[in-house]
This record gives C-alpha cells, structure tokens and sequence, in this order.
C-alpha cells in the first residue's frame, strides 16, 4: 500500500547523489493568512527546534515526520536543516539532513536561504516567524508564494555535532581537522583505543572546526567522541576511524600475478577481467622520483603505498568531451573487494549491514598547476564499467571541491568518502539494499568496475577547465560504517 503525503513542504524535496529532486504531487493550495511575529531574543535563537507531525486515519493515509532545526548564534548566521519522513511508494523510512542555509534575523522573523550547492538543486529559500512561547512557524518561500511547512517548538539548548573528519586513517603525529556545529562547547576529544578510549591532549578549539594533533598509541576502529560538560552531551563521528582491516586496496600491485590475480589485491571470481590500469602508477612514497608532485615534500605524512593518475609525474588535463572521454583508469571487481573487507575486518561490516550506513573511503593527494588543491575534474566510481552517464544508478561521481572553493591539500592528504547511498541502485533495487545483496548481484552479475577521473562539468556547481598541469594520488581504498551515532546525555 502506498502512504500519500497530505502535506506540502517545498524544502523536503529529496535530494539524490545526482542531484535530482522528487517533488511530492500537491492539490489545490489555499491561501496561506501569515500571522504577525513575536520578538525573540537572538540568545534564544540559538539552538535545537523540532517538530512532529502526522495525518491520516488509515494504513493508507496514514503518514509520519519530523523536523530539526539548528540555528547557529547570529554571529555565524548559519541553520542546518533536516527532515525525517516515509517515501510515499515504498513506504520506506528516508531522511534529508543537515542542509545548510544562512539567515538573516530581525527580532521576531528568520530569512533563510539555502547556500549555493543546495540552493543548485532547487531547495527553496525558507522563513520563520516567532509566535511566542518558544514556537515558530516555519514556511517555504517558492515562486507560487508562501506555503506552510509546520510550527517548530524550541526543544534543546545548542549541541555539539560533528559532520566531517578529514583524515580517517591518521597516523601519530598528523593533524585531524573535525568540521561540524557548536564545537566551541567542546571541552574532552577521546579516539578509540584497542583498550579502552584514549584523550586527545593537544585540540585546537574552534565553533565550526577543531583541530587534534593525534597521539601515539595503539587504535581500534570506532567513532571520534566529542564531550562538552556545559552540554552534559557527547556527540560522534561515524565509526570510520582507523578502519585498517576494512582496506580492500593498499600496495596496488599486479605485477608478477597473473589471471585471476590469485594472492593479490586483484583477485577476481567473476568470469573475466580486462587489463587491470591504463596510466596509472603504484608507487612507493619511500622511492617517489624527482617530478612526481609529492617528491620532496617531506614535511606531509605520506601513506607508505599510492597509486598516482595520470602516472608518475603531472600531466596536462584537457577538458572532457563527454562523462566517458577519461584518461585513465582501474579496474577490478566490488564484489570480490567488499567480500575481501567482510571476511577480514572482524564484525565491523556484515553482509546484514544496510548499504546505507556504510561508504567507500580513500585517501586523496592533488596537485593542480604546482598548486596543492582540487578545482576541477571529479573522481568516477562505476560498479559496471560500461555505464558512465551523471545520471547511472550503477555509479557515484564525487568531488571535494566546489566551484570558487577548491580543496586544498596545503596540510596534507584528505580522506574523500563515497556514501554506498550514492550509487542509486542500493536504494532502488531492494536486492542490493544489504552488504551481502550488493556484493551477490554484483558477482552473478559479472559486473566489473572501473575507478577513474573525468575532467567534465559535473554540475552548476562544478564546472571544468583545463590544466596544464595535474595529478591525483590514492591511497588505502577501503570499506567503513557510515552511520552517525546519535548524540548521548550523562
């Protein structure tokens, strides 16, 4: 049975790794009658506001969902919104989070409006008007006019949350940087230790990031904890650190191995299997020759194991022609890498485990015109190789830049993640919705795939240009949990 969604919400438009938007059907709307605001104070902004809803009498009108808001101080001017609600035709529990706005307040009314990458994907700017005794009703501002979404209730004072650590497999010494909200209320970081958790003594504190020198000691995978005792609350990182026994691919070597690459990171079970690289190197960091980007760059902490695109030294990167004009390439088989990380990470992933709390991690070096930073191009992970369209479900196209934001590698190598709910057929095809599912589809399937950088306008927001000179280094491709522990009181 199919639940209908008996509300309107122009904001909770479901937001695709391909940047497409489902937009509920809608009757006929009647004119909204917007009240006159309230004054707020703005320290009273500054914090958690929810809210539930629900109609419907029957199995089949019957429909949930929840609303959180977080509203930074006024200071930062930023909200973070997410939405929990029930996919009208599956009947599937599904969720948008943590879209980012700024706002503008006037003491008893909030502009919001949704920041560039979102507001590229058609998410609407939204308002909030302060009808007394801690209640706001918010509503979405689209060219039709203004429609109600709910009345939000101020539930919580402001928490600390973590929404990205740029290092997930650091070593001792190297500096980790923890994006996310209210850090400043942070006052103990704890890494998960094979005995127990171990405390970070050297932070850098900050609001929206904190840095952590990490410690020499001996880790197990498991989340980065974040304590603040003002809050009496702590707040995690997804249990993706230090996640060594989930790396399916760490030397690269093919060399001396033949088919089926028996013994080797390669190995297949499936059918057949092309040539496994086309200009690519794996390198040794300890025997790097001068030309290639990272040589001589001996103040960076530099995995001992890389594989460099387009080979050992920079190359010019023309722009593409089409999303399968690439350069070069890896190729092997999913299947056969996620069975590897199942069988030898000790219960960290099973084959119950949902694909959508697990992602694909790598760490990432690049080097564009001599310049430390990423700023065009995007990295193409293809379950089926013969499928390279922006709009496969068999694939995920990611990219840690942005337009008039490049990432920069000035302090090292970044960890990129690639969530399993990107490739759209984990979701769609409730076969492959599980670990296990996805690896024996992709194995009866025969299905290989291919790893690989396009130099082609991904979106409004990644356009693409030419380099004369360029080249992207990979190290430790792996397999981690991907699911957020929710935030605990003591």
């Amino acid at each position: 049975m199919r639940k209908t969604i008996c509300i309107f919400i122009a904001s909770a438009l479901m937001i695709s790794c391909e940047g497409q938007l489902q937009v509920p059907v809608l009757g006929q709307k009647e004119e909204l009658k917007v009240p006159a605001g309230v004054t707020l104070e703005p320290s009273r902004l500054f914090g958690v506001w929810t809210a539930e809803m629900s109609c419907g009498d029957t199995n089949d009108s019957y429909f949930e969902q929840s609303y959180r808001m977080e509203f930074q101080d006024v200071n930062d001017a930023e909200a973070v919104f997410s939405h929990w609600f029930t996919d009208g035709a599956s009947e599937v529990a599904d969720s948008l989070h943590n879209i980012g706005f700024t706002y503008e307040f006037n003491d008893t009314e909030v502009s919001l409006k949704p920041k560039a990458a979102y507001a590229a994907v058609g998410v609407s700017p939204m308002r909030g008007i302060y009808i007394g005794n801690d209640r706001m009703l918010l509503l979405s501002e689209t060219l039709s006019g203004m429609d109600s979404i709910c009345t939000l209730t101020r539930t919580g004072d402001p928490a600390p949350a973590i929404t990205g650590v740029d290092r997930t497999l650091p070593r001792p010494g190297d500096v980790v940087t923890i994006t996310g909200r209210n850090l400043q209320f942070v006052d103990h970081v704890y890494l998960p230790g094979q005995d127990g958790e171990i405390e970070v003594k050297e932070v850098i504190p900050g609001s929206k990031e904190m840095k952590i020198v990490i410690p020499d000691a001996e880790f197990a995978p498991g989340s980065i904890r974040c304590l603040s005792t003002s809050a009496h609350e702590s707040c995690y990182s997804p249990a993706y650190m230090f996640c060594h026994d989930c790396v399916f691919f760490h030397n690269f070597i093919s060399s001396g191995f033949s088919a089926p690459y028996k013994g080797s990171e390669f190995e297949y079970t499936i059918n057949s299997m092309g040539s496994l690289k086309s200009n690519v190197a794996n390198l040794a960091s300890a025997a790097l020759l001068e030309g290639h980007s990272l040589f001589g760059l001996e103040e960076t902490s530099h995995p001992d194991s890389l594989l460099s695109f387009f080979g050992t030294a920079p190359v010019k990167w023309e722009i593409a022609t089409g999303t399968d004009d690439k350069d070069g390439y890896l190729r092997f088989s999913t299947s056969d890498r996620f069975q590897h990380v199942l069988d030898n990470c000790n219960g960290v992933l099973t084959s119950r485990t949902p694909c959508a709390d697990v992602a694909i991690q790598m760490d990432i070096h690049v080097m564009s015109n001599g310049v430390p930073e990423w700023n065009t191009g995007y990295l193409s992970y293809r379950l089926n190789k013969d499928q390279n369209s922006l709009s496969s479900s068999m694939l995920a196209n990611v990219a840690m830049w942005e337009k008039g934001s490049p990432m920069s590698f000035a302090d090292g190598w970044k960890t990129i993640t690639i969530p399993l709910e990107y490739f759209a057929v984990t979701s769609e095809n409730a076969s492959m919705s599980t670990l296990g599912g996805l690896i024996s589809s992709l194995k009866s399937s025969n299905l290989q795939t291919l790893l690989t950088l396009v130099n082609y306008p991904m979106d409004s927001m990644h356009p693409a240009q030419e380099l004369s000179e360029f080249q992207f280094n990979i190290a430790d491709i792996r397999l981690v949990p991907y699911k957020t522990p929710s935030n605990t009181k003591y």
